[in-house]
């Protein structure tokens, strides 16, 4: 009975590092770019069928380039709730980008040297094979 405990015991544990490592790492991925969201007051919303009717107005209101991404919650019932609107992506030309580590040295800059405050999210592509590559670039 020991050793069945003590299998369990090193599985638990192996377990609990593989769920901490996971969410560490989404947990950067999905805060890397935050700054490209922003949480928008719109009034009371009702229930979900009610955002889908005003959080685009309100997203695209706030600032140009802002797009209602899905989201949205209650923060004083009855009378306020918020949605969340993200920055929409901007594909800037690089040029040729023949594979993910020349992505690596070439977007950045393309991107920085765009202005706006642009920095690379780490998208790329390939519009003509040889000839043009695009970088995604936000604010």
């Amino acid at each position: 009975m020991s050793n069945i405990k003590k299998i369990f015991a090193a599985f638990t544990q192996s377990a609990i590092c593989v769920l901490l490592t996971a969410s560490l790492v989404l947990g950067f991925a999905t805060t890397a770019f935050a700054g490209n969201v922003e949480t928008v007051e719109a009034g009371p919303i009702w229930n979900n069928a009610d955002a889908q009717g005003k959080c685009p107005a309100t997203c695209e209101n706030y600032d140009s380039g802002y797009k209602w991404n899905g989201q949205w919650w209650t923060t004083v019932p009855g009378e306020m709730s918020v949605c969340q609107c993200a920055k929409s992506p901007v594909a800037i030309e690089a040029g040729p980008i023949w594979n993910n580590d020349d992505a690596q040295g070439k977007c950045p800059t393309t991107c920085s040297d765009a202005g706006f405050g642009y920095e690379w999210d780490g998208q790329w592509w390939t519009t003509e094979w040889g000839e043009m590559s695009v970088c995604e670039c936000v604010v």
